[in-house]
């Protein structure tokens, strides 16, 4: 989601995120004539073991859904975009992050 919103203190961490969206469409551009789909996943805050338990709390009140997502839940979004229901999808970058990017 970092490639889609800025926050302070983390410009390289963010322009870094923003790089791999725009290399996700270059890469799509190149590839579509060969069937080759190129799409980013751009999570959310997900509850894992990284996160320290005294932060999940406040991480869940910064989403609108009030709540950390779960790693099955981008597992999920994986898997669509590897299945053929997204056959014609190519180019984008995904958000699942409970609403963060649509503040």
């Amino acid at each position: 989601m970092y490639g889609w919103v800025g926050s302070p203190g983390s410009a390289a961490y963010n322009a870094a995120k923003g790089g791999v969206i725009n290399l996700t469409r270059s890469l799509a551009l190149e590839y579509a004539e060969q069937h080759i789909r190129i799409n980013a996943l751009c999570p959310g805050f997900i509850d894992t073991p990284i996160i320290p338990e005294e932060s999940k709390e406040a991480l869940a009140g910064l989403t609108p859904m009030k709540r950390l997502g779960q790693a099955e839940e981008m597992a999920k979004a994986v898997l669509f975009m590897a299945c053929d229901d997204s056959s014609f999808m190519t180019g984008n970058s995904l958000t699942v992050d409970g609403g963060y990017t649509a503040q």
